[in-house]
């Protein structure tokens, strides 16, 4: 059967001409092509949605209410098999606003969150390995349909990132440092050996004792570590300065 037939079939089953499909309809790997033919048919051309929308506009209800549920319960498909079965490797189910049900639970979810995330970065916004602690915060994860991973990750970028790129950065290189990250002391160390001889070139702790000034910190991104590990004082941070050059 070609693709005007079955359209036609698709046709009169919507309009209410037909109560049902024909018997064996959507067996093997015709049924599975039938099925392709009517989900661009109803997208593209009864619901004039261009393909690039897709994600954006439909769900499982727009199929579902078009009467393709049942033959996508044959194959055991959700609504985005069924969009993939159309739209093969065109999209990522992620990219839509309804993601599969379960799709991020249990150790499958979390490789697929990974592989998701790495996409996104890698694939699509080809953002550079060091600008990933300043883009990747709670906005790239709702801008890019990942609302599920950072809750899979308890809303942490670093905990994401650690377990895309493991070991790669720190905790406090993130805009959201994880809660009690400025009561660590390793961390403090670490990012303050960072901020000082990194960032700011200074050559020794006695340089950076005369010429660290406040204004350093909010130059840098690194308020919280001012406020949380020294209560936003100079001579707070200058007596842990002293002490790591004695």
């Amino acid at each position: 059967m070609d693709r005007e037939q079955v359209i036609e079939i698709y046709q009169q089953v919507l309009e209410g001409k037909r109560k049902r499909f024909p018997n064996y309809f959507f067996v093997g790997k015709e049924g599975k092509q039938y099925m392709s033919y009517m989900t661009c048919y109803l997208l593209e051309q009864r619901l004039s949605i261009p393909i690039h929308e897709i994600p954006l506009k439909v769900g499982a209800g727009t199929l579902w209410s078009h009467r393709l549920k049942p033959p996508a319960m044959l194959y055991g498909w959700n609504y985005y098999e069924v969009i993939d079965n159309a739209y093969p490797g065109i999209f990522k189910p992620w990219q839509f606003r309804q993601v599969p049900d379960k799709y991020w639970d249990g150790e499958k979810g979390k490789r697929r969150a990974i592989e998701a995330v790495k996409y996104v970065i890698e694939e699509e916004l080809k953002i550079p390995f060091n600008e990933i602690p300043l883009r990747v915060n709670f906005h790239f994860f709702k801008q890019h349909g990942l609302g599920g991973v950072f809750s899979l990750f308890r809303q942490s970028p670093f905990q994401v990132m650690e377990a895309v790129y493991p070991g790669f950065f720190k905790p406090w290189q993130f805009a959201n440092v994880p809660m009690n990250c400025w009561k660590n002391e390793t961390s403090i160390h670490e990012a303050m050996e960072d901020f000082l001889f990194v960032q700011l070139h200074f050559s020794s702790y006695e340089e950076a004792f005369l010429k660290l000034r406040s204004q350093h910190f909010n130059d840098f991104r690194l308020t919280g570590l001012f406020q949380m590990a020294f209560d936003s004082q100079m001579n707070n941070v200058k007596e842990w300065i002293r002490r790591q050059g004695t």
